[in-house]
């Protein structure tokens, strides 16, 4: 199967030069977790921005100081083997697709996870997890969870109650969804004439100030469990790895706490980790 059969076509671009202001509202509608970056004028691929990009530099408003430059790209006529393999290797989650260096849509790992079933692929979750997880607890400040999953280099991560218990899950589109923007003054002074001392009263008098306003995205100080999706969708060790990639299709999510017998969180199922039953 070829790329162009399951890509997206109707793809929402980015723009430079361009502000974060213009494309924030797709973010944080939670439709879009990444956009292609084309120049102005022009539907050549020049980088790539995400949500994640903005969780790591929220005081950045310019969308060239954000993106990735030169991202990797794929020919529509490639196979899905090939989209899979990109994006493994490169620890990427979409790959604007081209013909002719021209974008023509992107594909994304949910849209190869939606194939799996029809695959007849066989194994169980364990086979695939990668057996790394980091958690923490629903009281935790959301301003601390942005910290952890930045360090962890986590998009996600599932959520303990006080029983040791998964109580939620928290991901990176929670967190773009939860941003407010706080708008502040700042202040720049400019010398009028650059021959001047500035500590002598004509340098004093001839300097300029320039007050210009500036937009940052903050994280509210609230516990996390007020932004988490508490609907928490499982699976137990030993699942077949196809009903967990009809799960994630149908409840278009991107991972999956494992759970033991005893309802104990043991790791977490990621979409990532369900494409390397394309290899």
């Amino acid at each position: 199967m070829k790329v162009k059969e399951i890509m997206s076509t109707d793809v929402e671009v980015a723009k430079v030069p361009g502000t974060v202001e213009e494309v924030f509202g797709l973010f944080k509608n939670g439709q879009h977790s990444g956009l292609p970056v084309i120049k102005e004028d022009t539907n050549k691929v020049v980088g790539i921005i995400t949500r994640s990009d903005l969780l790591k530099n929220p005081q950045e408003d310019q969308i060239a100081m954000l993106m990735t430059r030169d991202p990797v790209v794929i020919d529509e006529e490639k196979t899905l083997t090939e989209a899979a393999k990109l994006i493994l290797r490169h620890d990427i989650r979409r790959l604007p697709v081209v013909k002719n260096e021209e974008l023509t849509g992107i594909i994304s790992v949910a849209d190869l996870v939606k194939v799996i079933p029809n695959m007849e692929v066989e194994g169980t979750v364990t086979e695939y997890a990668n057996g790394h997880c980091t958690s923490s607890w629903i009281n935790t400040p959301v301003p601390i969870i942005g910290e952890i999953m930045r360090l962890s280099n986590a998009d996600s991560i599932p959520l303990l109650d006080d029983d040791c218990k998964v109580g939620g899950i928290i991901s990176d589109t929670d967190l773009v969804k939860a941003f407010e923007i706080e708008e502040s003054l700042e202040k720049s002074d400019m010398g009028a004439a650059s021959d001047e001392n500035e500590w002598t009263w004509d340098g004093v008098r001839d300097t300029m100030k320039f007050y210009y306003g500036v937009s940052k995205l903050k994280l509210p100080r609230v516990p996390v469990k007020e932004i988490m999706t508490d609907n928490v969708v499982t699976v137990y060790i030993g699942a077949e790895i196809s009903d967990c990639a009809k799960k994630m299709a149908r409840n278009k999510i991107e991972q999956i706490p494992i759970l033991d017998e005893d309802e104990n969180l043991i790791g977490l199922l990621r979409d990532r980790d369900l494409i390397k039953t394309y290899i």
